[in-house]
């Protein structure tokens, strides 16, 4: 399969996965052609770019690390969650995680540990207006899924679980029209847009039934190990251990989502940022998130040394930068009549050069569909 931005579908194409509503709702189901109709319904939703089946990568099975229906069903009760807990920030009353919020944070973790030696291959499908949830559940899983690498107890995954799907519940008191800005903050919105792990906090510590490691992780989800975050630029030795892991995993997925006024980076470069923050990031915790990501998600078009494109179709746990690649070009430009797998990983004379842009992958691989589809 492979990720298509919304603005360059074209009617004809073929649905590799469903497109999902925060509420829970399918769009459209895996294997529907495309319309004009359809297209034209997904731009009003908000989605921003959809899986679409490619011939070329035909028998390629990716894996997630949560089914699509847990994503879908976590997704849609953290809305349910904060949307029946909105209410003023000095109001006393409980806030609520009811059962069914608990039943849908186990089966993520019951799920991240079964996959728990499975890559990161996928970027969950977002509607635009309602990132802040799209965004919250990835963080979980992708935090889950290191945590369960760096040998957490169940009851530290469900406790880190319950602080990552909730991160950003400070956010519904920050205005929308901040939030959902398809331009630069100004200093003053930017200031706005920082409270929002204290208005957090404020609530949550309130209650007993709230564990104090996931409100911790709610508190300094913002903060660095250099003392350059924010709201109390705490440094390493005062930050939490789950909160110096879900805040890289909060930047990587922040870094790699589209959002209305950017489109998401490629993961090798949002990788790439985060190894240069020098000392903002706790380096054990980002050598093992880094064993579950593929900097080169299946489907990435990539040039190699020997001058060869071809497109990556396998990962390995803990080598980001050495995936199989189906070689399909010679260095000439010409398709191979027999196209050939190489992995890098036993093949260490060979590099990626270069990463193909959607463009320079439409126009050096264009996909077959049928089109003309009404």
């Amino acid at each position: 399969m492979r990720r298509y931005p919304i603005d360059v579908l074209r009617p004809g194409m073929i649905l590799a996965r469903p497109v999902i509503g925060a509420e829970g709702q399918i769009y459209l189901n895996s294997g529907v052609t495309l319309k004009p109709h359809y297209l034209t319904g997904l731009r009003r939703a908000g989605v921003s770019s959809v899986y679409i089946i490619d011939p070329l990568l035909e028998g390629v099975e990716i894996h997630d690390i949560v089914s699509e229906e847990t994503r879908r069903e976590a997704v849609k009760v953290l809305k349910e969650t904060l949307t029946k807990n909105k209410f003023s920030r000095v109001d006393q009353r409980s806030f609520v995680l009811d059962n069914n919020f608990r039943f849908r944070l186990e089966k993520m973790v019951e799920e991240v540990l079964a996959n728990k030696d499975v890559v990161v291959n996928l970027s969950d499908i977002r509607n635009t207006g309602d990132y802040t949830f799209f965004h919250s559940v990835n963080v979980c899983t992708l935090s889950l899924l290191t945590a369960a690498g760096m040998n957490y107890t169940r009851t530290q995954l469900e406790e880190l679980g319950v602080g990552a799907l909730l991160h950003d519940m400070g956010k519904i008191w920050i205005d929308d029209k901040i939030l959902n800005k398809p331009s630069s903050l100004t200093p003053e919105e930017y200031e706005e847009i920082k409270k929002h792990p204290a208005f957090g906090f404020d609530i949550l510590s309130k209650h007993s039934n709230i564990p104090v490691n996931s409100v911790k992780i709610v508190q300094q989800h913002h903060e660095r190990c250099d003392g350059s975050g924010y709201p109390y630029k705490l440094t390493r030795g005062d930050i939490h251990p789950s909160s110096r892991l879900v805040m890289i995993v909060d930047v990587y997925d922040a870094l790699t989502a589209d959002r209305p006024y950017r489109r998401g980076m490629a993961p090798h470069l949002a990788i790439e940022i985060i190894l240069s923050g020098n000392e903002a990031y706790d380096e054990g915790v980002v050598q093992h998130f880094f064993r579950h990501l593929a900097a080169y998600p299946v489907g990435t078009a990539v040039r190699l040394s020997s001058g060869e494109l071809g497109l990556v179709i396998d990962n390995h746990k803990g080598a980001p930068l050495h995936p199989v690649v189906r070689i399909f070009k010679s260095p000439d430009g010409l398709f191979y009549s027999n196209p050939t797998d190489l992995n890098l990983i036993e093949k260490l004379n060979v590099v990626i050069t270069d990463v193909l842009t959607e463009a320079e992958k439409d126009s050096e691989f264009p996909l077959k569909f049928k089109e003309g589809v009404r």
